[in-house]
């Protein structure tokens, strides 16, 4: 199997808007936290956390299969920086207003926006996989 290097072009056919979408539903799981829906409840730590992430996993995946993204493993892999890039910039909005809400340091920001990078990838290569499964099976 030959690598093949990515273009500024190839990162054009990127589906942006469905990125930034799904960057933004991401969000959800931080939001819940701050309104204390993990505290107690039927989301109670570390269940509420751990079952929003996996259904924002599925949503990722299940989006990059059903919209047939041509490059999964890129696409998810730019949908964990930008869900990285909005929870910082959210993080940043609500400073003023939550004592809890501290900037994290720069190699902190970093190791985020990283972390998700390759959270994503990791869920592109299992879109990818699918998408090859679908194709193979005659199921496209």
């Amino acid at each position: 199997m030959a690598i093949k290097e990515t273009t500024l072009s190839d990162l054009r056919e990127l589906p942006w808007a469905t990125i930034i979408a799904l960057g933004a539903f991401s969000l959800l799981r931080p939001i819940l936290s701050i309104v204390g829906a993990y505290d107690d409840g039927p989301l109670k730590k570390p269940v509420g956390p751990l079952i929003l992430t996996e259904l924002i996993i599925v949503v990722w995946i299940g989006t990059a299969v059903v919209r047939r993204f041509p490059r999964p493993v890129e696409s998810l892999a730019f949908v964990g920086v930008a869900y990285g890039v909005l929870a910082l910039l959210l993080n940043l909005s609500l400073q003023p207003f939550l004592d809890d809400a501290e900037v994290p340091p720069v190699p902190g920001m970093i190791g985020i926006l990283v972390f998700n990078a390759a959270q994503g990838a990791v869920c592109g290569l299992v879109a990818l996989a699918l998408l090859r499964w679908r194709s193979r099976s005659g199921r496209a």
